[in-house]
C-alpha cells in the first residue's frame, strides 16, 4: 500500500460513521469511471429562473457586499 493510502485511510478511521455517510457520495463520484452530469431544466427548475430572472429586471434583489 503506497504512503497516500495509508494516509487516507487513517483519516477514514478516525471519521464518524455519520460523517463517512456524508462523505460516500463524493468518494464514489471520485471512483466512478462514468460520471452523469444533469444538464436539463425540469419545467419547474425553468419556471423558477424564469420568475428569478423577472424579480431582478424589477429591482426585488439583495445586493451583497463583498468588501
Amino acid at each position: 500500500m503506497t504512503v497516500i493510502r495509508k494516509e487516507i485511510m487513517n483519516y477514514i478511521d478516525d471519521i464518524p460513521d455519520i460523517k463517512l455517510e456524508a462523505l460516500k457520495p463524493i468518494l464514489t463520484l471520485l471512483v466512478d469511471e462514468i460520471i452523469v452530469v444533469e444538464t436539463d431544466l425540469t419545467s419547474d427548475e425553468k419556471a423558477i429562473v424564469s420568475e428569478g430572472r423577472e424579480e431582478y429586471k424589477r429591482g426585488n434583489f439583495i445586493q451583497l457586499d463583498l468588501n
